[in-house]
């Protein structure tokens, strides 16, 4: 059965299976925790895109489908400032937290971003970022996954209903998670090679993803 839209990846999961009394647990359980499991792996340039975002706050929402920063700056004309990343802890223990002006850092706390120092103005700040595929429901019944990948969905399914149902041989079992693995490591790889090919490739320093920097601002110290 070709995997075409979401109706043909549910009733290929059942044949799989030969369970066709799983219409529910399939949709709700299986198919959702195996998109849960992509989209927390999987950081390919399908999953890359951008947005505006007006800074006239010390907090602002991320986006709703938001997983991972990659490139974070503010556009003041034709210029560019990179926000640097900072973990919460490192931009609370950082003098100036209080003062305004133009941010330079962010950080990340729940849903939200934290920039220090207080924007004194309205700033428009550009954030690309990785994205979570859509999931597939019976109103969005194919993504990029589906349509390029579906072996991640379906081996990656049937994973999760061997452990959800039981019973099942243990070697098939793994024979299904190895392929989920094997299916995503595949569009890692290729996403690479696609990215690279015909250049040489170049380290890139990547100063505003979500990772450890050194920090701009000087670090709080005990007085005595």
């Amino acid at each position: 059965m070709a995997l075409t839209n979401y109706t043909t990846l549910k009733a290929s999961i059942a044949n799989w299976l030969n369970r066709s009394d799983l219409t529910d647990e399939i949709a709700d359980d299986f198919i959702k925790l195996t998109e849960a499991d992509f989209n927390s792996k999987l950081r390919i340039r399908k999953m890359i895109t951008q947005v505006s975002i007006t800074i006239d706050s010390e907090t602002e929402s991320l986006p709703a489908d938001f997983l991972q920063v990659r490139d974070f700056y503010i556009l003041s004309g034709s210029r560019k400032y990179p926000l640097r990343y900072m973990t919460p802890s490192q931009m609370d223990q950082t003098k100036g937290t209080s003062n305004t002006g133009l941010p330079l850092a962010y950080t990340i706390l729940g849903d939200t971003f934290r920039f220090m120092p207080r924007p004194d103005d309205d700033y428009t700040a550009k954030l690309n970022y990785y994205k979570k595929f859509s999931a597939l429901t019976s109103s969005n019944t194919s993504n990029f996954i589906l349509t390029d990948h579906p072996a991640i969905y379906l081996y990656g399914s049937l994973f999760h209903a061997a452990n959800f149902l039981g019973g099942y041989n243990p070697q098939q079992v793994q024979t299904w998670q190895q392929m989920f693995a094997t299916s995503m490591e595949r569009l890692e790889q290729n996403d690479r090679e696609d990215q690279y090919s015909g250049s040489p490739l170049q380290v890139r320093s990547e100063d505003t993803i979500a990772s450890p920097f050194k920090s701009v601002y000087s670090t709080t110290t005990s007085s005595t």
